[in-house]
């Protein structure tokens, strides 16, 4: 039977790394293999693909591979990050042909492990580096332009009545809460050439502030010893134009701050109502609570989504920069928060989806179609198919709505 002090010291260490990326099939199946492994089981692939894929009686192991991939995904993160630490006298693996999380002794590693000293990280001046300059002032633009929205928008157009009457807006409009718009960001840093001289940003889906930079520093210092911490963010273009949908429902009730996601503490998601705005793979802490609940589920990446009840697979291809037409989703979700707050997520898996979320939700016709399906639901969510051409969203479907079980939303699972 497994040790499961060693076996819990390894997956918390792994967790905290951000070797797992953000919520979603492969977390599903790493906690779901060590609750089975603390137990001393090993559960069979029929078994992972019903409990963690949500799949039904009709799946097929011969005929449907998603165990077996996501397995060996899970087998190369580990292995990465292990190698990012160099020697260590135990790692955590999953042998091969089965599915469990076990303990590797490695033999001498406690002989040959060196204590490296580790430098708090470095904040260098960039050279020679005139796209991510152009690059960072194009940031420093969208956020300008989400300020110009905020300050120049009263609201007080009365065809925004109805909107601010909706399921979604209206429990936020009612009360004395304030409201904090939050933007997903995307944390940069500079990768150096043999010279220490900064050539390129660079981002790593694990290092999305520089507290994350500076824990990844102290956990492998041999990986991030050609990285530099440049307190630089970026937002999506879609921010800018989904705040001017957004904000005029807003702002003539209430005052309305915005702050970056990795900016956004725990402590502030019971003191006012969230509007999260951005991407689905920039929800930080917010993912979590997002998908507890929902029939949705993140496929292998970010662009695609599994619908649990239908087992339906939706994949954008808006990042695919080859083709000039493509077809992006949008998803909204509304649930209450932790405290007597709520909180609305307005996300694509890229930037149209992103827009024609908030474009749908801040317009009477598009919320008509909401207030069907939601009915009285305290917690609901829905998704958008998106055909586009370029950034511009041409036409546009709504594949849902659905209500979601509020008291599964901020619990944890045991």
């Amino acid at each position: 039977m497994v040790d499961s002090s060693p076996l819990q010291q390894q997956a918390d260490l792994i967790r905290a790394s951000g070797a797992l990326g953000k919520p979603g099939a492969l977390s599903r199946l790493f906690d779901f293999l060590l609750e089975r492994s603390l137990a001393g089981e090993a559960p069979k692939e029929l078994e992972i693909a019903f409990k963690v894929f949500g799949k039904d009686s009709r799946f097929d192991v011969s005929q449907d591979s998603v165990v077996r991939v996501y397995v060996h995904k899970l087998r190369r993160r580990l292995d990465d990050y292990y190698a990012g630490l160099g020697t260590t006298p135990q790692r955590l693996t999953i042998p091969k042909g089965e599915y469990r999380l076990t303990i590797e002794e490695q033999p001498g590693a406690m002989a040959d492990a060196v204590s490296l000293p580790v430098s708090p990280p470095a904040i260098v001046r960039p050279r020679r580096i005139w796209p991510a300059v152009l690059a960072l002032l194009a940031a420093v633009a969208v956020g300008s332009l989400v300020t110009f929205a905020l300050m120049r928008s009263d609201g007080s157009d009365e065809r925004f009545n109805a909107v601010r009457a909706s399921a979604i807006w209206a429990p936020l409009l009612d009360d004395d809460l304030p409201i904090t718009i939050v933007v997903g960001d995307y944390y940069m840093m500079g990768e150096t050439d043999e010279s220490g001289h900064i050539r390129r940003l660079v981002r790593e889906f694990f290092i999305n502030s520089t507290g994350d930079f500076v824990h990844q520093v102290e956990v492998s210092p041999k990986v991030m010893e050609r990285y530099r911490n440049l307190n630089l963010t970026y937002l999506p273009t879609s921010t800018a134009f989904a705040l001017q949908d957004i904000v005029p429902v807003l702002a003539a009730r209430k005052n309305v701050r915005v702050m970056l996601m990795s900016d956004l503490s725990g402590s502030m998601l019971t003191t006012s109502h969230i509007v999260y705005v951005g991407f689905l793979s920039g929800l930080g802490i917010l993912g979590d609570p997002t998908f507890a609940a929902s029939r949705i589920a993140l496929g292998g990446t970010y662009d695609e989504l599994i619908d649990l009840q239908t087992d339906a697979r939706y994949r954008s291809t808006g990042g695919d920069t080859t083709e000039s037409r493509y077809v992006d989703y949008g998803f909204v979700s509304a649930f209450p928060g932790p405290g007597t707050n709520r909180v609305v997520i307005i996300a694509g898996a890229r930037d149209t989806g992103v827009m024609q979320a908030a474009a749908a939700i801040s317009s009477a016709s598009g919320l008509a179609q909401v207030q069907t399906g939601a009915s009285s639901a305290a917690a609901f969510e829905m998704l958008y198919e998106v055909q586009g051409v370029a950034r511009a969203g041409m036409s546009s479907k709504l594949l849902f709505v659905s209500p979601m079980e509020p008291k599964r939303i901020w619990e944890m699972e045991r």
